[in-house]
């Protein structure tokens, strides 16, 4: 009997060794990525070079009074001597800011040389104290040297109050238009009390309660009191309920009464 053998091929087996190609195409990658963050690295130190990139011009903008471009030209000075890619716009400013006449303050690098400050000096509508100043939004700033400004009234109170005492001012103010006077000092003390002097020399005494009422009372009775004597009248105490004490001339000690 003849017997069948079953003959099983063999299946063709792949190659164990890979190609080339399969080993170069990541090298290639690698040293693509490696010269690509050297190149980087290199860019990067160039850019830092502040002899390569200098800044030629600070260019400082703004309507200034106070402040001297002079002045703040050599202050920045020593800032931009990093070079235009790293000069460090935040610092500058941080520093500007901190500055008592400045108010706001915007720093921005421009193509491809300039450094551009733009200020928004302070604005004094007031003194305050002995040595500082009121913005219109009844902020405190003090300059490092004193500056006199012809005309600013002098306003004074407690820590903390500045801007009660400015709105206070202002109320004030617009009541005595009709009379065209003037303050030319306000002051808070520690007791809470008002004062207030005139442009005419005049000082009122308004105590702590109701002040804009006292003040209008003086109003109405302003007539009054300048037709009630023939001398400078000297200070007027409006803390009484139903009349005014009034002080002429500082000869005359007598207080007289108007209702």
């Amino acid at each position: 009997m003849a017997v069948k053998r079953k003959v099983q091929a063999r299946r063709r087996q792949k190659p164990t060794h890979k190609p080339l190609s399969h080993w170069l195409r990541p090298a290639f990658v690698v040293l693509v990525v490696s010269g690509s963050v050297a190149g980087l690295a290199l860019m990067l130190e160039w850019m830092k070079d502040p002899s390569a990139w200098p800044v030629k011009t600070v260019q400082i903008e703004g309507e200034l009074h106070y402040l001297d471009i002079d002045a703040l030209q050599s202050f920045l000075e020593p800032m931009t001597k990093q070079g235009f890619f790293t000069v460090q716009v935040g610092e500058i400013q941080s520093q500007l800011q901190a500055q008592p006449w400045v108010e706001q303050v915007s720093v921005r690098r421009v193509w491809p040389d300039r450094v551009q400050v733009r200020i928004r000096e302070q604005q004094a509508v007031v003194r305050w104290g002995d040595a500082g100043f009121l913005n219109p939004r009844g902020e405190y700033f003090s300059p490092h040297n004193s500056i006199d400004i012809a005309g600013l009234p002098q306003l004074a109170g407690p820590d903390g109050y500045e801007q009660r005492v400015l709105s206070m001012f202002a109320q004030m103010r617009k009541s005595l238009r009709p009379l065209q006077l003037a303050i030319v000092k306000l002051q808070l003390d520690a007791r809470r009390a008002w004062h207030v002097q005139l442009d005419n020399g005049l000082k009122m005494e308004l105590g702590r309660r109701d002040p804009l009422q006292r003040v209008a009372r003086f109003v109405h009775a302003y007539p009054a009191i300048m037709a009630a004597g023939s001398g400078r009248v000297v200070s007027v105490d409006l803390r009484y309920s139903n009349g005014v004490a009034v002080r002429w001339q500082s000869m005359n000690k007598q207080a007289k009464r108007t209702g």
